[in-house]
């Protein structure tokens, strides 16, 4: 078992920032496992429409189409993210300024098509600062400078 935990932690890994200030890290290997399962999921999903309705969509087009549009899907979720596959793959972490700009641009693009936003505005978070009692001041003053 521990063994299988040194295998599963093994490797850099990338970090996928989420809505909500949540950091999903996996590593490699666990990223390629996710990719695997839900990989399985859809082809058992699958044989389980074919087995049970009796109708089937034949040739190789449907299945080309699907698997255009889940990659769309996941390519956008990383732009998201400020991050790309490309960018990934090739392990950049400061990509070339003409790739950073088309980036950018699509980045910014899909925020405002979705409504997606980056955060709140700087007196949003400043009146809520001082909205609060000085216990809770405190609390929030030790979290973000550490512990003060």
């Amino acid at each position: 078992m521990q063994r299988l935990d040194e295998l599963l932690s093994r490797g850099g890994g990338f970090n996928y920032k989420l809505p909500g200030g949540m950091v999903f890290a996996p590593s490699y290997v666990q990223a390629g496992l996710i990719v695997f399962l839900i990989f399985l999921l859809i082809l058992t999903l699958g044989q389980l429409r074919k087995r049970f309705i009796g109708w089937h969509v034949s040739g190789i087009m449907p299945g080309v189409l699907f698997g255009f549009v889940i990659a769309l899907i996941i390519e956008g979720l990383f732009i998201i993210g400020g991050r790309s596959v490309i960018t990934e793959l090739l392990g950049w972490e400061n990509a070339p300024k003409p790739i950073a700009n088309v980036l950018d641009a699509g980045r910014g693009r899909l925020v405002r098509v979705l409504g997606v936003s980056d955060g709140e505005n700087k007196e949003e978070i400043v009146g809520g600062y001082e909205r609060l009692d000085e216990a809770e001041q405190k609390a929030v003053r030790a979290i973000i400078c550490g512990g003060e």
